[in-house]
């Protein structure tokens, strides 16, 4: 399950989850196009009977990425994230988007055939056109952890280049563990 959410933790893909809202991909953010670097800093709650060191057992891991955005990657990013949910298997429906100049929310609701269910909330404010900060709350259910369990992200993005040098658009190089 660690695995599996710090996948999220890189902000075009977090970014394009709001894609998934509606039927057409929103507009491309009022920032600049080229190399990010985003520092995603999650803390998972620990499900319970997990022992220390396990996979689910909790904790705080930070994870730092280069991507590189585009008009482009920014539209491509509602088709993968489409693939990506039907390939998952999970019934997910958004609500509650607001995109304006200044910030982005959006909620996310989904279900899987395993039996659990997901409740996401993300909202990341755009500070310039060179800086973005926000967060992500994630609260999972079900029978396999019926205590629940919640992840609560912090985010950080800056602006680096107009250039992505060797990383191509919608794609993300892992900078630091």
């Amino acid at each position: 399950m660690r695995i599996r959410l710090a996948a999220l933790a890189s902000l075009p893909l977090l970014l394009s989850l709001v894609a998934v809202a509606q039927t057409t991909p929103l507009t491309p953010p009022p920032i600049k196009m080229g190399l990010w670097q985003s520092s995603v800093t999650v803390n998972m709650s620990a499900m319970p009977g997990m022992p220390a060191g396990a996979a689910g057992a909790g904790g705080t891991m930070t994870r730092v990425n280069q991507s590189c955005m585009t008009p482009d990657s920014w539209k491509s990013a509602f088709h993968s994230m489409q693939q990506r949910q039907q390939q998952s298997a999970a019934n997910c429906t958004t609500a509650n988007v607001q995109q304006d100049s200044h910030q982005i929310t959006f909620d996310m609701d989904c279900s899987s055939q395993q039996g659990y269910s997901t409740n996401v909330h993300v909202q990341m404010f755009l500070d310039s056109e060179e800086a973005m900060h926000g967060n992500a709350t994630v609260k999972m259910s079900g029978a396999n952890f019926p205590q629940g369990m919640s992840m609560t992200s912090a985010i950080t993005s800056k602006f680096v280049s107009s250039h992505c040098g060797d990383i191509k658009p919608g794609e993300s190089k892992p900078t630091h563990p």
